[in-house]
């Protein structure tokens, strides 16, 4: 019995953060941190996510919604650094973007449920 709850606890655990499927390279939150102003941070989830919390200095448009902003992210002068909740709508946006000539992005290692596991700082605006 324990070996059956071990079992599934790191299935559950591990799976939080499966989401990425994605081939742009990571960037872990260390990372971004310490060199936050060579980066634009793409938030892609809904407006109401954005608005419980947030990196600050980000960008919020929903990952239905980048193709209406393409013109404006590839004349970005820095890399973008894409995420989501945990990592599945990031992977369609960037795959979206990808065949409309965005190719300065990069994906933030395990997306908004790892910056919160990380107990790092965000922006609370609702």
């Amino acid at each position: 019995m324990k070996k059956l709850l071990l079992f599934i606890t790191m299935l559950f655990s591990t799976s939080a953060f499966a989401g990425y499927s994605g081939t742009n390279k990571l960037i872990t939150s260390a990372e971004l941190l310490k060199n936050k102003k060579d980066y634009v941070v793409l938030d892609v989830r809904s407006a109401d996510e954005f608005a419980e919390g947030h990196i600050e200095g980000a960008i919020n448009i929903p990952h239905y919604a980048v193709l209406d902003e393409v013109d404006m992210l590839k004349a970005l002068d820095k890399p973008i650094v894409v995420h989501c909740r945990s990592g599945v709508r990031a992977t369609k946006a960037e795959n979206m973007l990808m065949k409309n000539g965005v190719t300065n992005m990069l994906h933030l290692q395990g997306d908004m449920l790892g910056w919160v596991d990380k107990d790092l700082p965000l922006i609370i605006t609702k």
